[in-house]
């Protein structure tokens, strides 16, 4: 790191530590993994440069575990990051045996002072996490960094056209990009990455997964008296929807329990409130204590690692952060563990997913909470093997994913060596 480049970092690190020391005075959840973020502790590897994939939360860690599986099985040597603590939780309880850990902060001393500890081969970021300190650190140290299941959103890709300027030196940095799909990959070259290192190798969110762990003895239990139905990854307003839905099909004759999975574990507290105030009695996951669950309660997952299991018995899934504006999470989740999908008119940042699950009929796209209750009744009624069926064969037209990904972390890999 040169002069400038040193002064510029004492500099934001100077004006940065007083703001830093009251966010830890304020918020004492920001001193969970400070020596991380720090670049003081990183994930170590048994073996030497290994492979380091990074995902910024839960759902990008599900996506970055369908790369690492295969690679620990052919023996490669591989760390795995988050940016939360959420994700990085259930790396370790998924995958205990794999060096997982959290993310430096963009700053040039704690990204320089991570990848001297961790050393890596290859830096591999899943879909679009364009850290410029980073990636330039990495560059430095002759890492090369790639963006894997790459994706640009219609709500980021003016903003990113307009810093075009700023983002160059980031994007040179890059090796290469494999994105999602042809629209990602003409977005990459539209905010200035060279075509020659842009290719389209797939969405890793669409690869099929190994299957889901079998779901706990309590929640076994908890859910053998009366069908379920999930409303996973939610956002505030998005449960009391579910809650509605579920209302209304109870009232003509179906039972039926509703399970909650709000998408960030700090909101439960709220979203409890308001399944209160809504006039429901929600029962917390963590302390079911043996209790067996009964038509009209709501079940409130307050644990990790959990969702995916849930969606193998239930009678159908509503995927959140669709039906308010924040652009869908993983809507396959619950199609790959065998569960109708239900989903909002908001899906700009899962689009293809969106397209899978229409196409093959295995989704019901609704506009709001009046239609996501009529769509429930459809699916509750009928016989949901033909949709299934259909969504999965679908997916395994992706199963590729996973290898040509793979197959250009080794090229990238090897032109660096």
């Amino acid at each position: 790191m040169g002069l400038l480049a040193h002064s510029l970092a004492a500099l934001t690190a100077l004006i940065g530590i007083p703001f830093g020391l009251l966010g830890l005075a304020l918020r004492p959840a920001w001193r969970t993994g400070l020596a991380e973020r720090l670049g003081l502790r990183s994930p170590q590897s048994a073996g030497a440069a290994p492979i380091w994939i990074h995902g910024a939360s839960v759902g990008e860690l599900q996506a970055a575990l369908r790369l690492i599986d295969p690679l620990l099985a052919r023996g490669e040597a591989v760390v795995a990051t988050t940016t939360t603590t959420t994700g990085r939780a259930l790396a370790r309880r998924l995958r205990p045996e794999l060096a997982s850990g959290l993310a430096p902060i963009d700053h040039p001393w704690s990204t320089t002072a991570a990848l001297n500890r961790t050393a890596p081969s290859v830096l591999v970021l899943i879909e679009t996490e364009l850290w410029p300190c980073w990636i330039a650190s990495a560059s430095r140290h002759g890492i090369p960094v790639l963006v894997v299941s790459g994706r640009i959103s219609d709500r980021s890709f003016p903003r990113y056209r307009r810093m075009q300027r700023l983002l160059a030196p980031t994007l040179a940095g890059l090796a290469a990009v494999g994105a999602r799909s042809e629209v990602d990959a003409e977005r990459f070259v539209a905010i200035g990455l060279d075509s020659d290192r842009v290719e389209v190798t797939g969405d890793l969110k669409l690869a099929p997964p190994s299957a889901p762990a079998p779901l706990e003895g309590e929640l076994v239990r908890a859910l053998s008296a009366t069908p379920c139905w999930v409303a996973g990854s939610t956002h505030p307003g998005e449960e009391i929807a579910a809650l509605h839905a579920t209302e209304e099909v109870r009232a003509r004759g179906q039972k039926l329990v509703l399970v909650v999975a709000p998408r960030h574990p700090e909101k439960v507290d709220a979203a409890e409130s308001a399944l209160r105030a809504a006039g429901a009695k929600p029962r917390r996951r963590s302390a079911l204590a043996g209790d067996v669950l009964e038509d009209g309660d709501v079940l409130l997952l307050d644990t990790l690692g959990e969702l995916a299991s849930l969606y193998g018995v239930a009678q159908a899934a509503f995927v959140g952060g669709s039906l308010v504006p924040v652009g869908g999470h993983n809507l396959l989740e619950p199609l790959q563990a065998g569960c109708p999908v239900l989903f909002g008119p908001h899906v700009g940042n899962a689009r293809e997913s969106a397209r899978l699950l229409l196409d093959s009929g295995s989704g019901i796209q609704v506009s709001d909470s009046k239609a996501l209750a009529r769509a429930l009744e459809d699916v509750l009624s009928e016989n949901p093997r033909r949709r299934i069926e259909a969504g999965q064969l679908a997916l395994e037209l992706h199963r590729s994913a996973v290898d040509d990904v793979l197959a250009l972390i080794d090229r990238v890999r090897g032109s660096a060596g």
